[in-house]
């Protein structure tokens, strides 16, 4: 456990501990085809046996140990490994964006991607981890195994978010789409962004959301806002910076433009909550100065905040 405790260990001892009594109740299982129905494995042979793992609604009751219930009154479901195994899956928005914000929304981003991929790894899980942005979608390799824990971690550490350029901005969509390309069988995808729209549509992330989900991918989302970004910290006239973009405008910031600032941001949150509502994918939205626990906790309860 040491290792975990030298600087930027993303995770502390403590984070880790309360990880590992939440792992057990959390939903990051990839061990069916993304549709919740059945395991694949090659013709004419049979998945080969993992381990138990205690029963949560919504499993199928068809892998529930009977001898094991008969014997101790415990409801556990046998896990199997694959043949074709899927991974849990941490998509980063490494856009310019995301490196504002105090803290910035990269730093609760990198922490949330490392517990998801942490619970993953102590599950029996591959974890993989991907980022998003002006460099195109970088993808590492699976990882399986509490072993491979440090090598998530330096992964993540890494991560930088892109700088601002007037050419180039993320556009969610195409960026998905590669992902999708890249991933090979469906499984859990955490896509871990802002969602900050630099030409104003709303509904970009959304229809990306949709097409992973329609791709056979079990989606969560992470949107991570800052303070900032909440209650902007502005007033009277102000040269505003782009952070996508690096351009300026100059504004008067009011009662009447943090109204029309607070709408449009309202807009947007609405919209990536309806999107994810429309895919059945998970939602969860956090402060950048939030703890990750319970980001972690509420996303992997499949719902929308």
């Amino acid at each position: 456990m040491s290792e975990v405790l030298e600087e930027d260990a993303l995770l502390s001892a403590g984070e880790l501990a309360e990880l590992d009594r939440l792992r057990r109740h959390l939903a990051l299982r990839t061990a069916t085809d993304g549709q919740g129905s059945r395991m694949s494995r090659r013709r004419g042979q049979s998945p080969e046996f993992v381990d138990h793992r205690q029963y949560a609604p919504g499993d199928d009751l068809r892998r529930l140990d009977w001898n094991v219930l008969a014997r101790s009154e415990q409801t556990v479901i046998k896990r199997y490994r694959a043949e074709e195994e899927a991974a849990v899956r941490v998509a980063v928005d490494v856009s310019a964006s995301m490196g504002m914000g105090t803290p910035s929304k990269l730093e609760l981003a990198r922490k949330v991607a490392a517990a998801i991929g942490y619970v993953a790894l102590a599950e029996g899980e591959r974890a993989q981890i991907a980022t998003m942005g002006l460099r195109g979608v970088e993808i590492g390799v699976p990882k399986r195994g509490k072993g491979q824990w440090g090598a998530i971690r330096d992964r993540l550490r890494r991560v930088s978010a892109d700088e601002a350029t007037a050419s180039l901005s993320l556009a969610p969509e195409s960026s998905v789409a590669e992902l999708l390309k890249r991933a090979g069988r469906p499984g859990i995808l955490v896509l871990i962004t802002d969602a900050l729209a630099p030409d104003g549509d709303v509904e970009s992330w959304p229809r990306a959301i949709g097409r992973a989900r329609s791709s056979g991918h079990d989606v969560r989302v992470v949107q991570i806002l800052s303070p900032e970004d909440l209650d902007p910290p502005w007033d009277g006239d102000l040269e505003l910076v782009d952070a996508e973009s690096g351009g300026t405008v100059d504004v008067t910031f009011d009662a009447r433009a943090r109204e029309a600032y607070a709408r449009r941001l309202e807009a947007l949150v609405t919209s990536l909550r309806e999107g994810c509502r429309r895919a059945k994918a998970a939602y969860a939205r956090a402060r950048s100065d939030e703890a990750v626990v319970p980001v972690v906790r509420r996303l992997a309860g499949g719902g929308i905040d």
